[in-house]
């Protein structure tokens, strides 16, 4: 069903080309034939000054208008809004406001912080039935923004703490709105979501878990609200829900229906739910992978790690996203920290084999902790990419009974010294060092015929164990080892060095290398110092 919207014009609105100069709007030129993109802030000058993107086409369609990041502790729309600002439209205007309480999502907080009461609650500020008015600055300029736009659809990308289709609260207890689509139900839109409603839930294998529609209408005060009251355009909030779900799940959930609406509205001519990063930037595109076994701890580490390097981008992807056509937009994969078992066996022998694939075309892999473990030829649900055998399996302790040799303990503080290759490779790092870890894994050649030999870049000096069969195992083995396979690189790292003062660095440098941007000299293949 493709739903057709009539342009609306606000009188007494600012003008959209003074509106832009006035907030720092910038425009590039473009290519003939392609869409335009350029981009502004809204609240200029204050704290909560945030970008935003427009994409423009010379061919007349619908302009829509979409948020993330309204509540600063549900990540997923605006790390889901920032993907689709890369997007390409065949016709029509796409605005992106990715993050609009930035603040609030810096502090993982619901809330604009250090504001009153009335104020905090940022979808709760915007105009009611009642009153045109906003509340704080940061309603008034993103109001702004909107009627200056003025958007023929809105979308505001949110997410929920329970399943709403199962959440069975207390009495007296609000229920979850997670997972849901929440619209003004009319007989023009109905088909349009039962139809999103279809595609999303057919990705969907719990029953309960799947999205649910909430005709209702937005609440009072929020953003969708006042556009369905005041500029009588339609609109809805995409709820996902964040309990025991990975981030690159949730973004894509909203990727989808969002291009369930653009697609409707004839915008688009192919899917762009596969675009998560900027197809036209010169920067490192790195692939985070956040499925079972990846720690939401670490993966975020490394989000914050890779935002700061001013030639990265990243995105976190999932087992579904680990295909040909979505690792393309990928120079480098990163596999952090959890289980490596269990990510080696959610990829599944297919996505092992789209990841060796991969790197042997010429791509790059960072394999951090449990990512070492996968990147190692050791195990059958193992990537299979660097010569790499793992002191593992089960010991009989007296008095204990049987233990898992790869299993040191809690983390600790370790002693590692860079080899000459790695003083090369980790320029301006010192020779010796302590980092943390905890228990990677302890590697030797396997000596695989089909696989090239490693490099060792640095070597554990000092050692943790439980267990007596433990001792003398870790000392003088490798920590970090890099190594080719096929036309691309490897960088496996047993300890971690993104958590560690003074060492964050080794994480920037390993992802230039795995891309063959590094200004170093090449590193030797060898098995040792």
């Amino acid at each position: 069903m493709i739903v057709h919207l009539r342009r609306r014009v606000l009188v007494g609105v600012l003008s959209l080309g003074t509106f832009l100069v006035a907030s720092g709007w910038s425009t590039p030129s473009e290519a003939a034939g392609q869409p335009r993109r350029s981009s502004g802030f809204v609240a200029v000058g204050t704290d909560w000054e945030t970008p935003y993107y427009r994409i423009e086409t010379d061919k007349p369609g619908p302009t829509v208008m979409i948020l993330g990041g309204m509540h600063g502790n549900e990540p997923a729309g605006a790390y889901a809004a920032e993907q689709i600002r890369h997007w390409t439209i065949r016709r029509g205007t796409l605005v992106v406001l990715p993050c609009a309480n930035r603040l609030g999502r810096a502090a993982n907080i619901r809330y604009v912080p250090a504001r009153p009461m009335e104020e905090r609650d940022l979808n709760r500020n915007f105009p009611r039935p009642t009153t045109r008015t906003t509340r704080g600055v940061l309603a008034g300029e993103i109001w702004k923004l909107t009627l200056a736009v003025k958007p023929d659809w809105v979308l505001d990308l949110h997410e929920g703490y329970e399943f709403n289709v199962s959440h069975k609260p207390p009495k007296g207890k609000k229920r979850s709105v997670g997972t849901s689509l929440i619209y003004l139900r009319t007989a023009e839109i109905q088909p349009l979501v039962d139809r999103m409603l279809d595609t999303v839930n057919l990705t969907i294998i719990d029953k309960d878990r799947r999205f649910v529609p909430l005709g209702r209408g937005p609440v009072i005060g929020s953003w969708v609200r006042g556009c369905l009251h005041h500029l009588k355009i339609p609109g809805m909030i995409v709820e996902t829900t964040f309990k025991s779900q990975p981030l690159s799940l949730r973004t894509r959930q909203h990727r989808l229906l969002v291009n369930e609406v653009l697609e409707s509205l004839e915008m688009i001519e192919d899917s762009q739910v596969d675009t998560m990063v900027d197809p036209r930037s010169d920067a490192i595109s790195v692939g985070i992978f956040d499925g079972p076994g990846a720690t939401a701890g670490g993966v975020n580490r490394f989000i914050g790690l890779i935002g700061r390097e001013t030639d990265m981008q990243s995105s976190v992807i999932g087992p579904g996203d680990i295909r040909p056509r979505t690792l393309s937009q990928f120079d480098v994969l990163l596999f952090p920290g959890g289980s490596g078992s269990r990510q080696g066996k959610s990829l599944g022998d297919t996505g092992r084999a789209a990841v060796r694939q991969f790197i042997a075309g010429g791509r790059g892999c960072i394999g951090v902790c449990a990512g070492a473990f996968l990147c190692s030829a050791h195990y059958p649900w193992s990537l299979k990419v660097v010569d790499t055998s793992v002191f593992t399996g089960a010991r009989e302790i007296a008095g204990v009974g049987s233990k898992q040799m790869w299993y040191r303990g809690k983390a600790a503080n370790v002693q590692i010294e860079l080899t000459s290759d790695g003083k090369t490779f980790f320029k301006g790092l010192p020779e010796k060092t302590t980092v943390r870890y905890h228990n990677g894994p302890i590697v030797s050649p396997l000596n695989d015929p089909l696989l090239p030999d490693y490099t060792v870049l640095a070597h554990f000096r000092t050692e943790v164990g439980l267990y007596p069969p433990q001792k003398g195992t870790m000392v003088n083995t490798p920590a970090i080892v890099s190594a080719s396979f096929g036309r691309g690189r490897v960088v496996s790292i047993s300890p971690h060095p993104e958590a560690t003062n003074g060492l964050k660095s080794m994480i920037g440098t390993s992802i230039r290398w795995a891309n063959g941007k590094t200004a170093a000299k090449p590193v030797k293949a060898g098995k040792a110092d």
